[in-house]
């Protein structure tokens, strides 16, 4: 009985407390205001929202030196609080590196496809059984750079997968002396 009167309670504060960190963003959102909430659940969890960050309002709001107190007093790090328009133009710059990397990784992606393409290619034509039995020389400099990773590849495969049959078979070869 206790175990669901306690399991109930933390679901209650779940739910309330994603409705006071969802309000405290609108409100921060909306109005650019600065917010900070922080709640403690019933086993003394700390949660926290910041609008736009925690330390940022605590970095403007908690006293300093300027009050009169030890500036040990003052949230560390904090030489002065972020506005919400520097959070969004900084967040709006993170977004934009991540678009850039996609892109990076799309177009590095297309390389690996048409190398692979090509070198499958020569596999068929040439008759080979193995991509790895391909002739070098009929590659182009787009594709010799991808080659070359997928042999180191095949290569620490191929000597990860020796290893392990080694150190399988040692027990056996110690048992028969």
């Amino acid at each position: 009985m206790v175990k669901g009167i306690e399991a109930q309670c933390r679901r209650r504060f779940s739910r309330r407390r994603s409705t006071l960190f969802s309000r405290a963003r609108r409100l921060s959102e909306d109005f650019g205001a600065h917010v900070a909430v922080v709640a403690f659940s019933p086993s003394g969890v700390p949660h926290a929202f910041g609008g736009p960050t925690v330390d940022s309002v605590l970095c403007a709001y908690l006293p300093g030196p300027a009050a009169g107190l030890p500036s040990a007093s003052r949230f560390p790090g904090c030489p002065r609080a972020e506005t919400v328009g520097e959070a969004a133009a900084r967040v709006a710059g993170m977004r934009r590196q991540v678009e850039e990397t996609e892109a990076l990784v799309a177009s590095e992606y297309a390389l690996l496809a048409a190398a692979a393409k090509k070198i499958k290619a020569i596999q068929a034509s040439t008759g080979k059984r193995n991509w790895w039995e391909v002739d070098v020389d009929t590659l182009g400099e787009e594709e010799l750079p991808v080659f070359t990773k997928a042999l180191e590849m095949l290569r620490a495969d191929v000597r990860r997968r020796v290893d392990a049959m080694v150190s399988a078979r040692q027990p056996l070869l110690q048992c028969k002396k």
